[in-house]
């Protein structure tokens, strides 16, 4: 049974149609299918009655619906979290923002710190998935992917320019460059 991103995270219901055989006599059925919110790709569903008919008219077998999930084109989905990468314009990285992004439940502001570097995680705690069998919710963890842009005017060069006369190094390249001299002092 195919079904959308969204659709496993809320749960739907859905009728489908298929073939059995009872009594022996192959027959047309259709049935509603309830499908639980947080199902998971090729999860199995148990029908239980619902397959062929047994031997001598015995008890009929099970039916047995396998999920498959449609991919989202912006969400994965890890265990009960759902993960997400997110373009964050470099000025916003550097200085701090706000932006919408949407989730399963909605759109949502996210504070965008400044300073943010790329591969920062942010976490909206019970954004997730909900738990089968299980209490509670997973989250929604965004993934700040901090994007440069390829060319630049001349007046937004001579500005970049002028601010790099008088940039110290980040914290990350700092740390890289302590760890080069770390290695080149060791190889004397």
């Amino acid at each position: 049974l195919n079904i959308s991103f969204e659709e496993s995270a809320v749960g739907t219901e859905r009728t489908i149609s298929f073939m059995r055989n009872r009594n022996n006599k192959d027959e047309n059925a259709k049935l509603s299918v309830k499908v639980p919110a947080g199902v998971k790709q090729g999860q199995r569903l148990k029908l239980a009655g619902e397959g062929d008919g047994g031997p001598a008219n015995g008890p009929s077998g099970d039916l047995y619906v396998i999920i498959n999930v449609q991919d989202h084109l912006l969400f994965k989905r890890e265990e009960d979290d759902v993960t997400m990468d997110l373009p964050v314009n470099y000025l916003d990285a550097i200085l701090g923002s706000s932006i919408e992004i949407p989730t399963l439940s909605g759109k949502v502001s996210l504070k965008i710190p400044q300073g943010t570097h790329s591969g920062q995680i942010f976490r909206l705690k019970g954004k997730g998935f909900p738990r089968i069998g299980g209490f509670g919710t997973g989250d929604f963890l965004i993934r700040a992917l901090v994007d440069t842009p390829e060319f630049l005017s001349t007046k937004q060069r001579d500005l970049l320019e002028e601010l790099a006369k008088n940039a110290e190094d980040t914290p990350q390249v700092k740390s890289f460059k302590d760890k080069v001299q770390q290695l080149s002092r060791n190889k004397k």
